[in-house]
């Protein structure tokens, strides 16, 4: 070895040529490296990411403002007693249907009708003082004073009557507005004071949805603009806006509105919880099923579609939604929407799109 050691330091060229070729070799495998490197990465961009995709197509749908209210009676009212006597005869039971001017229930008239008689008797005799003073007076022999007390004597008789009159007439209780009797307080026997509580009326035609909107969508919104509502008993309903509140309610910021809803025979009840729904103007929206929507970097919730070849991210902006599906504006009139693998893509990568077959579809659904 040593020997060797010494031969090449007596022949520098070998070393060069040593030194030479173990460069050559170091290049060459740093151009096979980066060589690798490169079919490599165009081997991985050949392979992009397959993902399954549905074109769907776009309609008009109306966009709706979805609110939640309850249902209440036109009027309501309380009849009171307005004379003091016992309850002689009810002709409406709780729950019936009344019209208006019918009959609720009847007082004691007790004296009023003998108490008339009597007033009608005094008037009789004032207004023969009367003429009589009038004669007198023609002739100069009655003062002014004395006709003038005798005309006030047949004005104060008069006065009795009708206020004996209107006595009478408020023994009979009858229905203001066409209604049904909610609830009825006495029976028959009670004995009522002035103010005691007679029954209640509610009139349900329309039937009123009250419900509350926010202050962004207040300005969207208008008195006879149509409604739709759905009752907790499944029933579809249908109606105008009637009312909407001018100042919004302290603390929540919003406005109250009404509904009216045709009920001309009573069979929607007041007091039951309503989905209400108010469309509004009509514009191009896809209706998908919420299995296709993901989330972006960011968290927000959208839709993952593709466009030549490219994901594109849509954040959601729907316009309407059942149990079916959602309908989300922003996509145009068609688009081919991410189905399956949108997890794995992100917005801006290079997709191979791949339709959905029918049966997939089929299936899917």
């Amino acid at each position: 070895m040593s020997n060797f050691i010494v031969k090449m330091r007596q022949q520098p060229a070998w070393i060069a040529l040593f030194i030479f070729v173990a460069l050559c070799l170091w290049v060459a495998s740093g151009h096979l490296t980066a060589q690798q490197a490169e079919d490599k990465s165009k081997h991985s961009a050949i392979q992009l990411t397959k993902v399954k995709v549905e074109t769907f197509n776009a309609e008009m749908v109306s966009r709706e403002i979805n609110l939640y209210g309850r249902t209440e009676p036109d009027r309501i009212t309380s009849l009171r007693s307005e004379v003091q006597g016992q309850v002689t005869a009810v002709f409406v039971n709780e729950g019936q249907q009344v019209k208006q001017g019918q009959k609720i229930l009847s007082l004691d008239a007790n004296d009023l009708s003998a108490k008339i008689r009597s007033a009608k008797a005094i008037l009789k005799q004032r207004q023969i003082e009367l003429t009589a003073a009038k004669a007198l007076s023609e002739k100069g022999f009655q003062s002014q004073s004395q006709l003038a007390l005798a005309e006030a004597n047949v004005e104060y008789a008069l006065a009795e009557i009708q206020g004996l009159e209107l006595g009478l007439s408020k023994t009979s209780i009858f229905a203001p507005f066409d209604g049904v009797l909610n609830k009825r307080h006495v029976e028959i026997g009670d004995l009522l004071r002035e103010g005691d509580a007679v029954a209640t009326i509610v009139d349900l035609d329309p039937l009123i949805i009250k419900a509350d909107v926010t202050e962004n969508w207040i300005q969207s919104i208008k008195t006879g603009q149509v409604a739709k509502g759905r009752l907790t008993t499944g029933e579809n309903v249908e109606g105008v806006i009637r009312y909407i509140s001018s100042v919004s309610n302290v603390g929540t910021n919003t406005f109250t509105l009404e509904v009216a809803v045709p009920n001309p025979k009573a069979v929607l009840l007041a007091g039951m919880s309503t989905e209400l729904s108010i469309p509004l103007a009509q514009e191009w929206a896809i209706k998908i099923t919420p299995a296709v929507m993901g989330l972006d970097e960011d968290g927000s919730l959208g839709v993952k579609t593709v466009e030549q070849g490219t994901v594109r991210f849509i954040p959601i902006d729907i316009v309407k939604s059942d149990s079916e599906g959602v309908w989300l504006s922003g996509l145009g009139q068609q688009a081919e929407v991410i189905t399956r693998g949108q997890g794995f893509v992100r917005h801006g990568d290079k997709v191979e799109a791949i339709a959905e077959s029918p049966d997939n579809e089929s299936a899917k659904r």
